[in-house]
């Protein structure tokens, strides 16, 4: 007999909407379906319905058998960043979880942390990282991330970035990083610090 009190898994999808236009949601929809037990059963083109001039974040929850939750929007506007705490973790993150507890923990506190796991880097709390090897003239992207952003997904399928295991010290030594995500797109940072 099968459990019917076991707790719902929760997902969610972070949209940019600019100007009423709905940016690269072919990614969004891809990774939602990978996400699902068997198949989505709604449609994100037929939700997403904000229509305003401006640029909007649009929070699509969804549970793991495919059926929508809500739609939330909210104005968008980039944060600095800046300072970087280096944090090692073991959890995992493969799907986008509404229950982020485990990444808030790690951050306990820093404006933003880079994590590491198994002694490589993988992302930041809210962002797919790279860095620029300035001897291959070559953006280098973590092979294995906590998540497969849509952005590095697309910057992969393009050809723009490249995937390598990317070690402590090879962060350390690069001159410039970059973040990446569905909001900010793809940001160069050349003034930074990790602690």
């Amino acid at each position: 007999m099968m459990n019917s009190s076991k707790k719902s898994i929760f997902l969610f999808e972070t949209i940019k909407i600019q100007n009423g236009n709905v940016l690269n949601l072919d990614f969004h929809i891809k990774r939602a379906q990978n996400s699902v037990l068997n198949e989505l059963k709604f449609d994100f083109a037929k939700i997403l319905k904000l229509k305003s001039d401006g640029i909007y974040r649009a929070k699509v929850i969804y549970n793991q058998n495919g059926e929508l939750v809500s739609v939330e929007y909210f104005p968008y506007k980039m944060r600095d960043f800046y300072e970087f705490k280096l944090i090692n973790i073991s959890f995992s993150y493969d799907k986008k979880y509404l229950d982020r507890s485990n990444i808030d923990e790690a951050k306990n506190g820093f404006d933003e942390i880079i994590m590491m796991k198994n002694s490589l880097i993988t992302d930041t709390s809210i962002a797919n990282l790279a860095i620029f090897d300035e001897s291959l003239g070559l953006w280098l992207t973590p092979k294995t991330p906590l998540l497969k952003g849509t952005s590095r997904q697309r910057l992969l399928q393009n050809g723009f970035l490249t995937p390598k295991d990317i070690s402590k010290n090879e962060l350390l030594n690069a001159k410039k990083i970059a973040l990446m995500n569905a909001m900010i797109g793809f940001v160069e940072l050349d003034k930074f610090k990790i602690i």
